[in-house]
């Protein structure tokens, strides 16, 4: 019988609490001079410290894979962590209550650290005190506004754009080409790791805390880097960096899967320790549909995973370098009454499984992505909710949290000391230099572009995003992701955003009976077709499973959805200014050959990678159209 680390716990307390009793005695003895009375008393006092945690570890739910310094490094993190919850909450409300003022001392700290710089010297920003300052003497920018300043910083010059030295650059996903280098600074990472703590305590309040010694599995895929002429690294926003030792104490696998690349088989080494753990506390991923494929990988290779638990060996189906295979294995230890209890589950089936084999999982947490968190929950997660409990992205890191983790679609409150932010009305957004509002002038159920001034030297920086202000929580904007500008639908002013053309998927595929939807695309006619005069929109869809026949009415009916959502579409079709959308079903793993594809070809990485809902190369329209089943 395994001896687990309650067990080890207790004997060490018991042993310990009589070496204090000893060294006590020893302390108050009248024999016992000063000097030794000193050093048995303060040896009493520590060991008797260690005692009490140890009893305390003893009475907590474990994971049992820990070594004896993960699970100290794992206790003293994350019990101090809920030790100065109550104030990290509280720093929360203020912020929520005043967010102008969270703004305004933000834009401080900003502006003084980089009026030196070039860029700061040339835009005035030591005259700029204020937020109506920064509104009325800096202009609206984008990317290449600072490119140039940026190529500067990263070839090694200094006092260019940010009043800091670049630790890092984090590089944009590029789906469409080359990423946007952003320099990753001091009072970035502060910021960032204060927004992260939040985050965490969010998702906390909406489900079972695990306690300090649970391990937690996070999906995680190592980015292929890039480093710049002064040896920085240039990777994604996500990174797990080598000194980060607390992250690799709570982490389920061990440090060396946190090196594999292929997502296929990171989801499966990541998912092998995972259910190997019947105490893990959490299962987070960056976005939903890759949690959703890392249960599925469980679901389709049980039997093989099973076998590796069995052996303490991977299986060389799994694509592994030598070396990396030989160090993961090394971790592995084998336990025979886990392989019956899982095996016992998943003849059962997998409705549910999360709960049948993670019985003390405290939630789950993935960014959600195209309808994959209600297919979790529906499935694999039964009983449990998906938190999609952060927005961000590479410019800015978390700049929202979801503090309403139980709702189907999800809402962010801003976090108004990671970023300052404008808005700009969305019937305003197509203009080059647009009025814009700050955070306390917004209006509730009105859509904006957003605008931010980012501790990463980006001043009044349009990203993009288009969101619509669905509540406040305390003075303190909430919304929803509406789209991104760069994925309209627009041949003839219609203007069809990728929540709209989604909602029209979403409806044309549920009318397909038996069919599930796994992801889609779509392009317009001038890249479609070059040679035609019609105008149109086309939309690839996959779906599962993947040999389901789709008549052409079936597939028209994606036409039919797209004008019940938009009124102007509705009236282009009728007056036949544009013609039939069309329909396209693809061949099963289009969308995973797509990914694999894009990140060859760009800078994007596997972790932060998201389908572009909107094709804008032909040479992307050509290598999905010989996809096409039909």
């Amino acid at each position: 019988m395994a001896v687990t680390w309650g067990f080890r716990c207790v004997a060490y307390g018991v042993v310990s609490s009589v070496v204090v009793a000893v060294l006590s005695s020893l302390c108050l003895s009248d024999e016992t001079e000063l000097v030794g009375k000193i050093i048995t008393g303060s040896l009493a006092a520590l060991i008797g410290i260690t005692s009490l945690i140890a009893f305390h570890i003893s009475s907590l739910r474990c994971s049992e894979s820990h070594t004896l310094r993960t699970l100290l490094l794992s206790y003293r993190w994350h019990q101090g962590e809920k030790i100065v919850t109550p104030l990290l909450m509280a720093k929360m409300k203020q912020m929520w209550r005043h967010p102008r003022k969270a703004q305004e001392e933000l834009l401080q700290k900003l502006t003084r650290r980089d009026a030196k710089t070039e860029y700061g010297r040339h835009h005035r920003l030591e005259e700029i005190h204020s937020l109506e300052d920064l509104v009325n003497k800096h202009p609206l920018t984008s990317y290449d506004h600072y490119q140039k300043y940026i190529e500067r910083l990263a070839d090694g010059e200094e006092g260019v754009i940010v009043g800091e030295k670049p630790v890092r650059f984090g590089v944009t996903s590029g789906t469409t080409g080359v990423g946007k280098k952003i320099p990753y600074v001091g009072l970035f990472y502060s910021g960032d790791a204060v927004s992260k703590k939040f985050y965490r305590l969010t998702g906390y309040q909406g489900s079972r805390r695990p306690s300090p010694v649970q391990k937690r599995c996070y999906l995680y895929i190592h980015p292929n880097a890039a480093y710049t002429k002064s040896g920085l690294i240039v990777c994604p926003y996500m990174l797990f960096a080598d000194g980060d030792k607390f992250l690799f104490a709570e982490h389920s696998s061990p440090r060396p899967a946190l090196l594999i690349s292929d997502e296929p088989a990171s989801a499966y080494v990541h998912m092998l320790f995972a259910i190997a753990d019947r105490n893990l506390g959490q299962l987070r991923a960056m976005f939903s549909p890759q949690l959703y494929r890392a249960l599925k990988c469980v679901e389709t290779n049980w039997e093989m995973m099973l076998s590796d638990l069995s052996t303490g060996k991977i299986s060389a189906k799994i694509p592994l370098e030598l070396e990396l295979r030989r160090s993961i294995q090394s971790y592995m230890r084998r336990d025979m009454n886990r392989v019956a209890e899982l095996r016992k589950e998943f003849e059962k089936g997998f409705e549910g499984i999360v709960k049948r084999i993670w019985p003390h999982l405290g939630g789950m947490d993935a960014v959600e992505h195209l309808g994959y968190k209600k297919r979790i929950e529906e499935t694999y997660g039964k009983g449990f909710v998906v938190g999609s409990l952060r927005f961000g992205g590479t410019e800015a890191g978390i700049i929202a949290i979801n503090v309403w983790m139980k709702e189907e679609v999800p809402r962010y409150a801003f976090l108004p000391l990671n970023s300052i932010f404008e808005f700009i009305p969305e019937d305003q957004s197509s203009e080059e230099n647009p009025k814009t509002l700050l955070l306390d002038e917004v209006e509730k159920g009105k859509n904006y572009e957003l605008v931010m001034t980012t501790r990463t030297g980006l001043y009044r920086y349009r990203n993009g995003d288009v969101i619509e202000v669905a509540s406040f929580h305390e003075n303190c904007p909430v919304f929803k992701m509406k789209y991104r500008i760069g994925e309209l639908l627009n041949l003839v002013g219609e203007m069809l955003n990728s929540s709209i053309v989604a909602t029209a998927v979403i409806e044309t595929v549920e009318d397909w009976a038996g069919c599930q939807l796994i992801d889609w695309t779509c392009a317009e006619s001038s890249l479609y077709d070059p040679t035609t005069s019609d105008l149109f929109h086309v939309v690839f869809v996959e779906v599962d499973p993947g040999d389901m026949k789709i008549t052409d009415d079936q597939r028209l009916q994606f036409d039919a959805n797209l004008q019940k959502g938009h009124d102007l579409y509705k009236n282009r079709r009728k007056s036949h200014f544009i013609s039939p959308a069309r329909a396209h079903v693809v061949r099963p793993g289009t969308f995973n050959e797509l990914r694999d594809y894009t990140v060859s070809r760009t800078t994007a990485s596997v972790n932060q990678f998201k389908t572009p809902r909107k094709l804008r190369t032909k040479e992307m329209v050509e290598w999905m159209l010989q996809r096409v089943a039909y």
